[in-house]
């Protein structure tokens, strides 16, 4: 499929005046079968921070006639780097809602998999997990599996946002867990004193940085970081 395609482009068009009740399963399949390569228009600043304020790649729609072409995946470097999710909007106005907002994690996934919604092998894996097996591994992500780009947009933001001095992350994995395999910050319970709402709320911002089909956790209290990686 070409970098940039104009007929992916008119397949969105079609898909952009559904409504909501109408945007079923098949609907979503259809736009994010279109969207990595459809040419797009982009704006000055291409950048901008989402209500979320989290970063975004902006991207529309584009009216009829000539435009500069942009594409997730012609833009897909640049974006990682830049630790960015991604938006197309139904038109170049951006006065509706967007078509569809791409986090990090989705751009990353789809970097790595081909696949927005990240690793097919897990993400369609039905086997439950087993709590009588305890046994946990625990180790560091390689490059393959989370890139430096992937690391420096968490690192960043925890540094900022989470004011964390030295964060850190690392890999899990064991029969219990679900998935298998889990990424592990040096977030800890105790670093918001007992709070499982604050922690929680923390995980889940962090949540938007890695794939949808991968797991991450916080390090338990009672565990040392001096084996983790430093973001």
């Amino acid at each position: 499929m070409a970098t940039f395609d104009l007929d992916q482009t008119a397949k969105l068009a079609a898909l952009a005046p559904s409504p909501p009740e109408q945007r079923d399963q098949a609907w979503c399949d259809s736009v994010l079968h279109a969207a990595p390569n459809a040419s797009l228009t982009s704006f000055n600043p291409q950048i901008q921070n989402g209500p979320d304020t989290f970063p975004y790649f902006q991207l529309a729609i584009p009216d009829a006639g000539p435009f500069t072409p942009f594409s997730i995946v012609h833009s897909l470097n640049h974006v990682l780097e830049a630790g960015a999710g991604v938006v197309i909007h139904s038109n170049s106005r951006r006065d509706q809602q967007p078509l569809w907002v791409f986090s990090f994690g989705d751009i990353l996934a789809y970097s790595l998999f081909q696949d927005f919604k990240g690793d097919p092998k897990v993400y369609l894996d039905k086997t439950p997990p087993n709590p009588q097996d305890r046994q946990v591994l625990r180790a560091s992500p390689s490059e393959s599996y989370l890139p430096a780009s992937a690391r420096t947009a968490i690192g960043r933001f925890m540094r900022g946002p989470f004011r964390h001095p030295s964060p850190k992350i690392g890999l899990v994995s064991g029969a219990s867990l679900q998935p298998r395999q889990s990424l592990m910050v040096n977030l800890r319970l105790k670093d918001y004193g007992g709070d499982q709402k604050k922690l929680d709320s923390a995980m889940r911002y962090l949540l938007w940085f890695i794939p949808k089909s991968y797991g991450l956790m916080a390090l338990p209290d009672d565990w040392p970081d001096t084996d983790m990686a430093p973001l």
